[in-house]
């Protein structure tokens, strides 16, 4: 049954939300309660930070009835249960759900969503949505970079620690960083998309102009810039371009998916997110090598990776302390990491 032919105007907000799930169930929509409920909330206009939230309780209360409310005194959640749904309010969720049911990214069609600690980060076609495993990289990276504060306090060092986000898409995991450590760090961020480059610089000023002022908009880089630059292009090697290197901590969610998987990846990927942001060559490797070869260039500390599950193993071995790899390239792998779901997906390297 179509979309249009199960909400109409003057269905009660609670009857088009159970109508919703149920309509994207049987399209085998991924999620389906939660894309109602964020599709329903961002055509109702209600607030980002509790209206998914004020219509899951919505979606809880037993089914009501008008007779049923109206004879007692109905709590807010109630009225909102009832409350029915304008023709505009209609449309514009019908049309929301046909996107989502053409399997687009919720993430695409609200504009935004949450990362760590970022409430309502905004996100663009074609940057990749963020992932709940990536906020387990921004996790050990954060864990790095409180023990690297502890030192400097402890010797009286007041320098800010320099951090390298390499592919930062919507800006996700360096600005998470700063926003926690704002009066700690410099994060600056590389991607090869002048889109991504334009997004993590507005989602910067969202997020980290209330700790500038507004007469220091110019500051804003203190704490976080994204530029215009490949993995392979960010050096003084080989340019006139002069950058500023001496990072504590190099960070990337590269493109790591091998060529040959991409076919496998699921059709609310395929068509959607950028190809260039998933794919990493015939063993998903190409961009990590880049990273590897210029790692000495930039820091004389660590590098926290995101990775595919088949890849901590070859890293591992490729970059095995003592290998002669290790010894030529100035890098050595240290560690790798399972994500929450088991999964090997982390890989921690030091410059030698």
């Amino acid at each position: 049954m179509a979309v249009a032919q199960i909400i109409n105007p003057g269905a009660s907000i609670q009857t088009a939300l159970h109508d919703a799930v149920q309509a994207l169930e049987r399209k085998s929509v991924p999620e389906p309660e939660e894309s109602a409920l964020h599709l329903l909330s961002h055509s109702l206009g209600l607030s980002w930070e509790s209206g998914h939230r004020e219509l899951r309780e919505v979606l809880r209360l037993p089914t009501m009835t008008d007779t049923i409310i109206e004879s007692s005194s109905p709590s807010l959640l109630q009225t909102l249960a009832r409350q029915p749904m304008s023709k505009d309010q209609c449309n514009a969720f019908q049309a929301l759900l046909e996107r989502r049911i053409q399997l687009e990214p919720l993430q695409y069609i609200v504009g935004q969503w949450d990362f760590h600690n970022l409430v309502g980060l905004e996100i663009k076609k074609p940057m990749l949505c963020p992932r709940p495993e990536t906020e387990e990289l921004v996790e050990y990276v954060l864990e790095e970079v409180s023990r690297l504060i502890q030192r400097r306090e402890d010797s009286s060092n007041t320098d800010r620690i320099r951090i390298l986000d390499v592919g930062c898409g919507t800006g996700a995991i360096g600005l998470a960083i700063a926003n926690r450590y704002h009066d700690a760090v410099q994060v600056v961020a590389l991607d090869v998309l002048p889109e991504a480059v334009n997004l993590s610089n507005n989602n910067a000023k969202k997020f980290l102009s209330e700790y500038i002022g507004e007469e220091e908009e110019n500051k804003l880089s203190s704490i976080y810039k994204a530029i215009l630059c490949s993995a392979d292009d960010f050096t003084n090697t080989q340019k006139e371009q002069s950058y500023k290197m001496d990072f504590d901590i190099v960070v990337s969610n590269p493109p790591y998916i091998p060529s040959k998987d991409m076919d496998m990846l699921s059709k609310d990927v395929v068509g959607y997110e950028s190809d260039r942001a998933l794919c990493g060559g015939e063993d998903g490797l190409d961009i990590i090598r880049h990273i590897v070869h210029r790692l000495p260039e930039w820091t004389n500390g660590n590098c926290w990776l995101e990775v595919d599950d088949s890849h901590p193993s070859l890293i591992s071995d490729w970059l095995s302390s003592g290998s002669e790899e290790s010894k030529r390239l100035g890098v050595e792998c240290v560690e790798t990491y399972k994500d929450f779901c088991g999964r090997d997906r982390f890989a921690k390297l030091r410059v030698l």
